[in-house]
């Protein structure tokens, strides 16, 4: 035990604790969920004179959400791709309320096929489980997506991991590369071949001369570091080099779509407008 907790402790401290760290208070928070909902589900049962078995209960609740548990990874990755493609808040917005009767049928369908030995019994087939498993768990279904929502917008506001390291990020330069991950090892790329960065989670991704590759830095914390008379965060989701801006198309409302010199899109958010506005056309 003492060996695990001190292999543990390493790992925390490591370049990847962030996310370790990450998959690890998310994961007790979706357990702390499945308690609670367990004995939400138990006292309601006792109010009513049926008073169901503890331990299956929670066996039962612990299922369900371990199946949200396993789809936050994919939702926040999609939430990136979202932020970085649409042109709007509304559409995003819109996007978000369609998502949830999509994530909700994946949500039912990953539980029919891993738990149907455990929980189809009454069932004849795993379709026959699924209506009553959708059923019983809408309440439950649109807390874990509300749940997942307000992961989506804590992780936005939150401050950078990679500048909370020590205060190491905030003090290192970048001279006139950034180091990539590369098979077997690292990669450095050159400030003037990087066309543009997106954010990939707690990391960023360099995209080069049709090639994507992944640094350890979060986006925030190269904003802060790139050269601002070569770089600027033109989104949320997104870090383009300036000389790579070939055309700008008004979208309304203070947004813009940059059309760089490979013929890549980018959307311009009116919040990060001020960060380029002298390259622009007035």
């Amino acid at each position: 035990m003492t060996a695990f907790f001190t292999a543990l402790t390493k790992s925390l401290a490591s370049p990847r604790g962030p996310a370790l760290r990450s998959l690890a208070i998310g994961g007790a928070l979706w357990f702390v969920a499945s308690l609670a909902s367990a004995a939400q589900g138990y006292i309601f049962s006792l109010h009513h004179g049926r008073a169901q078995p503890w331990w299956p209960t929670l066996g039962y609740t612990a299922a369900i959400f371990s199946i949200w548990a396993l789809l936050t990874p994919l939702a926040l990755k999609a939430a990136d791709r979202i932020d970085a493609a649409l042109p709007g808040r509304a559409a995003t917005v819109i996007l978000w309320l369609l998502g949830y009767p999509l994530a909700t049928v994946t949500h039912i369908a990953a539980f029919v096929i891993l738990f149907w030995p455990v929980y189809g019994q009454d069932a004849a087939t795993p379709l026959a489980m699924a209506k009553p498993v959708l059923l019983a768990n809408v309440d439950t279904s649109l807390f874990a997506y509300l749940a997942l929502t307000a992961a989506v917008a804590w992780r936005r506001h939150r401050p950078s991991t990679t500048a909370a390291l020590s205060g190491v990020g905030l003090e290192r330069t970048v001279d006139d590369a950034l180091w990539v991950r590369g098979s077997g090892g690292a990669l450095r790329v050159p400030l003037g071949e990087i066309d543009w960065i997106a954010a990939a989670g707690d990391y960023a991704e360099l995209h080069s001369a049709g090639r994507a590759m992944l640094t350890d830095d979060s986006l925030a914390a190269l904003s802060r570091r790139l050269p601002a008379d070569e770089f600027a965060r033109i989104h949320r989701g997104a870090i383009v080099r300036i000389d790579r801006i070939r055309a700008m198309r008004r979208l309304g409302r203070g947004d813009a779509m940059l059309v760089l010199t490979d013929g890549r899109q980018l959307r311009l958010s009116r919040r990060f407008r001020k960060n380029i506005a002298a390259h622009l056309p007035r």
